[in-house]
């Protein structure tokens, strides 16, 4: 099965210097099937549980922190359903401001701000990428403890995934469940993902339109998938956060199992795993070598867009073969991502400092 356009695009926008966000969807607007108010004014909700398909888009199954009787939830709920309480959200309005992120790679030549015909221009030889232009500030909003959520999510996960078994009518349900404790939002967005396995450099325009200065017109010299959005409600989630839930359904007896943040061990191996993904995502000759005892290649592959968690999660259960149910969430990943760019800065500044001595 070849990667879908979600996997490119969440792939590479991932890997950018400057911070990460959450998981990137390549679909942000509300599913057209949830046609009530308000989901279509507001989008994605925290406490929203679902799975992230090929084309980026996440589908709602329900959502816990809503009472069975509320519209998102009228499609059903799973057996013994008991609404959660939401806790305390922070808000930040202006949680990343209008321009452009972009994967490692690509470099941009041209700002919005300089004479041109064109807004944005970017060039790039990389192999894969990812751009996403934001004409608009966005808007990000945070459950501060999530860990009730998890406690949840591991006391209900096999019946979750019986719930999503019976509603996708699929008895080998093979893909890890979301729950949503974060996102970003905005109102209008453009964005772009390519594979150019030529290497061949080639170029990414994006021009405003003339009678709607928040709508970005995207082409490129080369194949590429592009899409834009314009609109006035912040209902267009671009990214999120959340636990994901991965279920070894073929093991007989459930034993929940989270990845403790204070675990050392399993940190610099998750880390050396991490290190070693990033390494092959960016084509490097220099490959990290993993320790022998990890068995990369015995990982459950999951039939589902690229996701982070899905790595560690598979990990963690072909490391514990008793155990059926794992559970992390973004933030894990996300601060392990900063941990190996951090080690690797290190190492680059003493390498330099070893020639120059």
């Amino acid at each position: 099965m070849g990667d879908s356009f979600q996997d490119v695009y969440a792939t590479y926008l991932q890997h950018r210097d400057y911070g990460i966000y959450g998981y990137p969807l390549r679909m942000p607007e509300p599913m057209s099937t949830l046609e009530f108010e308000p989901y279509q004014s507001f989008g994605l909700q925290i406490g929203d549980v679902g799975v992230v398909d090929r084309d980026g888009q996440f589908d709602v199954l329900f959502n816990i922190c809503k009472d069975s009787g509320n519209d998102v939830n009228k499609r059903g709920v799973p057996n013994d359903f008991q609404p959660v309480e939401l806790g305390e959200v922070k808000y930040n309005n202006d949680a990343i401001n209008p321009g452009a992120i972009h994967s490692h790679g690509i470099r941009r030549i041209l700002q919005p701000d300089q004479q041109s015909s064109v807004d944005y221009k970017f060039e790039t030889s990389a192999p894969a990428g990812a751009v996403l232009i934001l004409p608009q500030s966005v808007t990000s909003v945070t459950l501060l403890s999530p860990e009730q959520l998890r406690e949840v999510a591991m006391q209900q996960a096999l019946n979750w995934y019986g719930f999503a078994r019976r509603r996708y009518n699929n008895r080998h349900f093979d893909r890890s469940l979301y729950l949503i404790t974060g996102f970003y939002k905005t109102s209008s967005w453009s964005l772009g993902s390519f594979r150019n396995p030529t290497g061949d450099t080639g170029t990414i325009l994006a021009q405003r339109d003339a009678s709607n200065p928040s709508f970005y017109r995207v082409q490129s010299t080369f194949p590429a998938d592009c899409r834009s959005h314009v609109g006035d409600d912040f209902n267009q989630t671009i990214f999120i956060t959340g636990f994901k839930i991965t279920v070894k359904s073929w093991f007989p007896a459930p034993l929940v199992l989270q990845l403790p943040l204070s675990e050392t061990r399993w940190l610099i191996y998750i880390v050396c795993l991490f290190k070693a993904w990033l390494n092959r995502l960016r084509s490097s000759p220099h490959r990290f070598e993993l320790p022998a005892t990890i068995g990369v290649e015995d990982n459950p592959r999951l039939s589902q867009p690229f996701h982070p968690s899905d790595i560690i999660n598979g990990f963690l259960l072909n490391k514990n073969p008793d155990a059926q149910i794992a559970v992390l969430h973004d933030s894990q990943w996300m601060d392990m991502m900063k941990v190996a760019r951090y080690s690797l800065l290190i190492l680059h500044t003493s390498y330099s400092r070893t020639r120059k001595d």
